[in-house]
């Protein structure tokens, strides 16, 4: 039995999550080739020290970028049944957030007006997206929640019959 077309509201969230997961490796993909430029926009016109110190931030940005791409892709193929794969995607932008408003709250007097603006991009940016995420994905299932019971369950260890596996060697019998 074929299921039932998705909900416009489903269908939202996966169009939502398949245009995230074209973004975030899109930027990813820049974060990696042009990390000064970025830095640069980011923190309006900020001068960015390329050394090993923000190389390694620059890696570990860079590869969560691809993380939460492919969280999205994911759940924009199948919007229903796949949507908590979007709770990677809500977990980072939250903590990016939320470090980055304290990094602003702990910097020092004056840090505005310099390449500290770039913590303030940070909010600016990923805040609004994870409370659009939140938004349209607590909509695409009214009513669902983590919480619940599982519809289904794994089935009995005993009742499980696997059958004997022969192993070879390069392909013979031994």
């Amino acid at each position: 039995m074929p299921l039932p077309p998705l909900s416009p509201r489903e269908a939202r969230l996966g169009r939502f999550a398949a245009g995230c997961s074209a973004l975030y490796a899109l930027l990813g993909a820049l974060f990696a080739a042009f990390p000064g430029a970025i830095f640069r926009i980011a923190g309006f016109g900020a001068h960015a020290d390329l050394g090993p110190e923000v190389r390694f931030w620059q890696v570990l940005g860079a590869s969560s970028m691809a993380a939460i791409s492919v969280a999205c892709a994911v759940a924009a193929s199948a919007p229903r049944e796949r949507r908590v794969a979007l709770l990677p995607v809500l977990a980072a932008k939250l903590v990016t957030s939320v470090l980055a408003l304290f990094a602003l709250v702990s910097a020092p007097a004056g840090a505005l007006g310099s390449s500290w603006r770039s913590l303030a991009s940070l909010v600016a940016v990923d805040l609004p997206l994870f409370l659009v995420t939140v938004v349209l994905y607590r909509h695409a299932a009214p009513g669902v929640h983590l919480s619940n019971a599982p519809t289904q369950t794994a089935p009995d260890v005993a009742e499980v019959q696997v059958p004997p596996v022969r192993l070879t060697v390069g392909g013979r019998p031994s």
